[in-house]
C-alpha cells in the first residue's frame, strides 16, 4: 500500500473515534478573533464548540477548555476550524501544550 493510502486510512480512522459528549466552558483566541464558548463533544483528535462569536473555516485558534471540578484546563495550542453550522464549529486539534494531550486522553478514558 502506498504511503498516501496509509495516510488516508489513518485520517479516516481518526475521524471514526467515538465522540464523548461534554459541557465544558472554553475560551479561544486567534489571529483576528477571541471569545468564549461551550465545548459539546470531544475526541483526542478534535471536538465541537458552540459560540456566538463567528469563526471562519480554516481559522487557527488557541483553545483553553475547562473541565469540571478541580482539573486543570486543557490547552490546545493549535486548533483549526474544519466545519461550521450556525453557531457550532468542528475543530481539529493539531498541537497541544505541555501534557494537555495526556490530560485529555485520561479524561476521555474515564
Amino acid at each position: 500500500m502506498a504511503a498516501s493510502e496509509n495516510d488516508e486510512k489513518n485520517v479516516l480512522q481518526n475521524r471514526s473515534r467515538p465522540r464523548v459528549p461534554v459541557d465544558y466552558p472554553a475560551s479561544f483566541t486567534g489571529d483576528d478573533v477571541s471569545g468564549r464558548g461551550t465545548v459539546t463533544n470531544l475526541t483526542l483528535a478534535g471536538g465541537e464548540i458552540e459560540s456566538a462569536v463567528q469563526l471562519s473555516l480554516g481559522a487557527r485558534l488557541s483553545l483553553h477548555v475547562q473541565p469540571p471540578s478541580a482539573r486543570p484546563s486543557i490547552v490546545i495550542a493549535l486548533a483549526i476550524v474544519r466545519w461550521k453550522e450556525e453557531d457550532r464549529y468542528g475543530l481539529e486539534f493539531v498541537r497541544f501544550e505541555g501534557d494537555a494531550k495526556d490530560q485529555l486522553r485520561d479524561m476521555l478514558n474515564q
